[in-house]
């Protein structure tokens, strides 16, 4: 602003009156009206355009030069302000003057602030920006230094025109504060240069011990520290003066490509492969940056770290990972390499067809993490953050994975974890192996084992586990139950210890006698044995044997069931069968008790008639042949009444089962005079068609005529219902299945109703409705059924019901079954 108000007042010749504005009171020392001249305001304006021209160029060395006239200007400036400002010069009566004026002095001051502020990196003004304890002393004594010399001349002149003291006392003062100031000024420098000084040298020390070179532009070796004397094995006087790069051969270690010349004189971070003075190759990371310095040409430092360790170490471990890949691959194992500041994850053929992944399908880590079973990853993720936290180089894991093409692996393996120099985890290589099968083995081992412990708790018969030495291995609850043993107390023993005591003694040969002949005869059925509990109460047990092969050691599962209960429940029920069969006969009895009645009364009524009538004929002594015929006929009758009445005390006698060879015919004929009887049903006409092979059965004849006659009986009450020309009842024979003989009776009646056919062996369900009790079929099918044969009911298609059954036939002959 001050600079283009002095230009217009120079080209219109126009005066403006600022500097009146700004020191009225000074400028009535001047005997001008329009202010002081302004020849020295030219020179000093001009200097400041020349720095101003200077500084827009970028080199180091305007940029030095712009902070020098700046600085000096600056100085004169202020100067010159306060010469001003108290008064110290005179003006001439002619108008001349001999320093700056104020407006002058003000436009100096800014412009040179200004530059120095712009350029203050390459000049004095860069000490005022230095860091930390040093750099806040330096702003504090920097301008207590610059103010200080001022302060003092301004008090001294003060205390001059003041007349307070002699001239001379006032320059005694003054000399002394002067001499005061530039004694701490120097005592303070001296301290700073003499720390900075050794601190200079402590770094120099430290900075030779690292592998630093200094190169010229050209690419000489300007300085060549210890630490590459160490590194290279060349001196520092063999090194100087050489060209660094062909002193040591080097080589770009990603290209191999010799650096040429020109190469080493530019900024580069690069990896390359120098040459030790001994031929050996040494792998460094070079760092190459210009230096330029005040007054000194520039130069390049070379920086070099030592990695020939770390690429001896991956060349290691490249070989190691190919020979892991060929052993992986002969083993059917997948190996990785995961890239954790990427989270680049690669994985080799063999790991993608274990996971189940097509070739390139995951190449991310938070791909992999998606697959994974969230719980299975967090414990993974904990043991990382564990084994990081200490630096652990390998660590296992299992866990689950599901592909994205569905189903799911179990997965297991180790990685082993790579730290940068900063023990920071940045890389690891691992295995992975597929144990799906095995895992799902395992697993099924384990339901096994917990359905065997379930089984051992809840099996309803004794289950007891051996060993090929007899030795109880398990025991189960219902075995505790039956013996009276607990499972701690006879595991580990003898099975002879729940055997009778009086066959202990007996040497057991049966195990070692079947693992001898190996015949697989245990499950061929059960074995009827008798055992001991522990209050010496022998039972009856049903035994079950089966047998396990374990490889080295064979194991025997024994289910005994305690037959005390069935054996009751048996007998019990013979019992009430026998009974039931004497009420069902005696209730077919009483059925047929009027016929029975009228069937005695004919030969007794005969027999009656014939011993009259021989009483008559044998009173005339010639006719004793014709009465001894009619008493002969008498005696008939009488035991034709006699077997009437053998047949019915025979048939509901309650009697043993006595079961044996049958004639089927006979067994027919006395069950039809049973249920004749009496002539009663004269009116129904009976069909006999027998075959002539079926002949003799095993059976018991009383309760196949009860058989019978029941079902006789049913067909006779169904065919009082019809016309007395459809009565008709045919019984049949006829030989099935080469050893069974079948026997039907069907009649003309109405037949069976669906309903009642539907549940006609059930007790209490009659084919004769309400006039009949419903046991007699249900009866007459358990007979059959005991005799090894089935029973049958249905509808004949052209009317009628018939009802089959069938038993072993048995040869007349030999007295076996066929």
């Amino acid at each position: 602003m001050f600079v283009a108000g002095w230009t217009y007042q120079a080209i219109s010749g126009s005066h403006i009156p600022y500097e009146r504005w700004l020191f009225p009171h000074q400028m009535t020392q001047y005997a001008m009206a329009n202010g002081p001249p302004y020849s020295v305001t030219v020179a000093i304006i001009a200097v400041l355009a020349t720095a101003t021209a200077i500084s827009t160029r970028t080199d180091r060395a305007a940029g030095q030069t712009v902070i020098a006239l700046a600085s000096l200007t600056l100085g004169v400036a202020i100067l010159g302000a306060c010469i001003v400002y108290l008064g110290i010069f005179h003006v001439n009566p002619d108008g001349k003057v001999a320093l700056l004026s104020a407006p002058a002095s003000l436009q100096a001051m800014f412009i040179s602030a200004a530059l120095l502020l712009w350029r203050g990196r390459v000049g004095w003004f860069q000490l005022l920006r230095v860091e930390a304890t040093s750099g806040r002393r330096l702003r504090t004594v920097l301008p207590i230094v610059i103010l200080l010399p001022a302060l003092t001349a301004l008090a001294e002149i003060t205390t001059e025109e003041s007349g307070l003291l002699p001239p001379a006392i006032i320059d005694l003062v003054a000399a002394a504060s002067n001499i005061l100031i530039m004694s701490g000024l120097v005592f303070w420098s001296i301290a700073r240069i003499s720390a900075e000084h050794d601190a200079l040298i402590e770094v120099t020390h430290a900075m030779d011990a690292a592998p630093i070179a200094l190169t010229s532009p050209t690419g000489e070796i300007e300085h060549w520290s210890r630490g590459c004397e160490d590194l290279y094995g060349w001196t520092a006087v063999e090194a100087i003066g050489r060209r660094k790069y062909e002193l040591l051969r080097t080589v770009d270690a990603q290209t191999r490509i010799p650096l040429r010349r020109g190469d080493d004189v530019q900024d580069s971070d690069r990896e390359v492969v120098e040459h030790h003075r001994d031929g050996t190759p040494v792998h460094v990371v070079e760092r190459v940056r210009r230096v330029e310095e005040m007054g000194r040409s520039p130069v390049y430092a070379h920086s070099m770290t030592n990695i020939s360790a770390r690429v001896a170490a991956d060349l290691a471990l490249q070989e190691t990972e190919a020979n892991l890949q060929l052993a992986l691959a002969s083993h059917q194992i997948g190996s990785f390499e995961w890239d954790v500041p990427s989270g680049r994850i690669i994985f080799s053929a063999g790991a993608e067809q274990r996971l189940g992944l097509r070739h390139g399908e995951i190449g991310e880590h938070a791909q992999w993490i998606d697959c994974v079973d969230p719980e299975d990853f967090a414990g993974m993720q904990r043991s990382i953050v564990l084994a990081t936290e200490v630096q652990a180089e390998r660590v296992s894991y299992q866990y689950r994975f599901y592909p994205p093409a569905g189903g799911m692996r179990s997965i297991e393996g180790s990685a082993r974890f790579l730290y940068d120099e900063a023990g920071k985890f940045v890389r690891g290589l691992g295995v992975i192996i597929d144990v799906t099968d095995r895992v799902e083995r395992e697993q099924a081992l384990r339901v096994q084992e917990e359905l065997f412990r379930s089984a051992l708790a809840t099996v309803p018969s004794a289950m007891i586990i051996l060993d090929d030495q007899g030795l109880i291995k398990a025991f189960s609850a219902s075995s505790e139950q039956m013996f009276g043993y607990t499972a701690e107390e006879v595991i580990g023993s003898h099975v002879k210890l729940l055997t009778p005591s009086a066959i202990r003694a007996k040497p057991d040969d049966f195990i070692p006698r079947y693992l001898a002949t190996r015949k697989k005869r245990l499950a061929e059925g059960p074995r009827l044995l008798s055992a001991e509990r522990r209050d010496g109460r022998l039972v009856p047990v049903e035994l079950w044997l089966g047998e396990s092969d374990g490889g080295k050691s064979h194991f025997f599962t024994a289910f005994c069931i305690d037959l005390s209960e069935r054996y009751a429940a048996e007998e019990r029920l013979s019992d009430m069968r026998a009974e039931l069969l004497h009420v069902s006969r005696l209730s077919a009895m009483s059925e047929m008790a009027t016929g029975l009645a009228h069937e005695l009364n004919q030969p007794l009524a005969a027999t009656v008639y014939f011993l009259g009538a021989a009483d008559l004929v044998l009173a005339d002594p010639t006719n004793s042949a014709r009465g001894q015929a009619f008493v002969k006929m008498a005696s008939e009758q009488a035991l034709r009444a006699g077997a009437i009445i053998r047949r019915m005390r025979e048939f509901i006698t309650k009697a043993e089962v006595d079961t044996g060879a049958v004639e089927i015919v006979r067994v027919i004929d006395d069950a039809v005079a049973l249920s004749f009887v009496g002539g009663a049903q004269s009116d129904i006409r009976l069909r006999y068609e027998f075959d002539p092979r079926a002949t003799t059965v095993l059976a018991d004849a009383i309760q196949i005529q009860q058989v019978l006659a029941n079902l006789l009986r049913n067909a006779i009450e169904e065919l009082r219902a019809c016309a007395p020309d459809g009565r008709e009842i045919t019984i049949r024979t006829a030989q099935i299945d080469g050893d069974m003989i079948e026997c039907s009776v069907s009649d003309t009646g109405p037949g069976l109703d669906p309903d009642v056919l539907a549940g006609l062996y059930k007790p209490f369900v009659s084919t004769k409705g309400e006039k009949g009790m419903g046991v007699g079929l249900s009866i007459s099918r358990r007979i059959i059924e005991a005799h090894r044969g089935t029973f049958h009911a249905g509808n004949n298609p052209a009317g009628g019901a018939i009802f089959r059954f069938t038993l072993p036939k048995m040869d007349k002959a030999t007295g076996e079954t066929a």
